[in-house]
């Protein structure tokens, strides 16, 4: 299967994702966002990202999220005063949410469905400051590729800041159990799959459903700071933190490993 399939599949598989993450919220994201003091950065992991976002001064900034997802994070980032914001996404139902949401909340953000490796070339050197947050980069093959993108959009001296899952905590991805170890079920750090979601990806409301094929890949810690080097971005911090952020119930008693990272970089 090439890229471009790979991408199509798992722009179903969020189609199919999303409704069911909506039913979960059941419209908590319209109504917050019609308040100016909204935020979703309010769960405990985000902390630290708070602090590192301040650290880098994104005011007067036009940013961007790419994948974004339906813009709940973007439309946050803009209460620290970025000037201006595009978003881009690969899910039809994300990108329709996310568009709704700018509306409500009046904040000067636009969304853009499109897959995140065709990005238009208008976008060329157009951002002060690109955001990649947790689960994003598991969906790209090939992470060259992705970051060939990140570059592409980023201006002179623009900076990149990525709060992600760490690899560490994709062990745990296949039905690992802390209390059971099993550890038969954890996935190889050296496998970079594809691997597939059977059970659906609905991490808002935990529905397990008859789910669209989707893929996603393990990429190694040196294969997302050598993707960064070679494509002039210049890591400029690295930390690690034992922060559990996707509300996975296998490993909230691993506290004793890396489960996330923040990264920040200039071009």
């Amino acid at each position: 299967m090439n890229i471009k399939d790979i991408m199509e599949s798992n722009r179903d598989a969020w189609n199919q994702a999303l409704i069911y993450h909506q039913r979960a919220r059941n419209n908590s994201l319209q109504i917050g966002f019609a308040n100016h003091e909204f935020t979703t950065l309010d769960r405990d992991c985000d902390n630290v990202l708070i602090e590192k976002i301040i650290k880098m001064n994104i005011s007067g900034k036009t940013i961007s999220q790419m994948p974004c997802n339906n813009g709940r994070e973007l439309l946050s980032l803009m209460r620290f005063g970025a000037k201006e914001a595009m978003g881009f996404d690969i899910s039809d139902i994300a990108i329709e949410e996310a568009k709704q949401l700018a509306k409500i909340s009046g904040l000067n953000v636009k969304f853009e469905r499109v897959n995140i490796l065709e990005i238009d070339n208008k976008f060329n050197e157009y951002f002060d400051f690109i955001y990649i947050s947790e689960g994003s980069l598991q969906w790209f093959p090939n992470l060259n590729d992705y970051f060939s993108i990140v570059s592409r959009l980023l201006k002179a001296n623009g900076e990149i800041l990525i709060f992600e899952m760490h690899p560490f905590a994709y062990f745990f991805e296949n039905g690992f159990s802390s209390d059971n170890q099993n550890l038969e079920k954890m996935i190889s750090y050296f496998n970079k799959g594809p691997f597939n979601y059977k059970n659906g990806i609905d991490y808002v409301g935990g529905v397990e459903y008859e789910a669209n094929e989707c893929y996603w890949f393990m990429h190694k810690m040196s294969d997302i700071i050598n993707a960064i080097l070679q494509n002039d971005i210049r890591i400029l911090e690295f930390n690690e933190y034992n922060l559990e952020m996707a509300n996975n119930e296998s490993i909230k008693h691993l506290e004793k490993f890396p489960l996330s990272y923040i990264l920040t970089g200039k071009k």
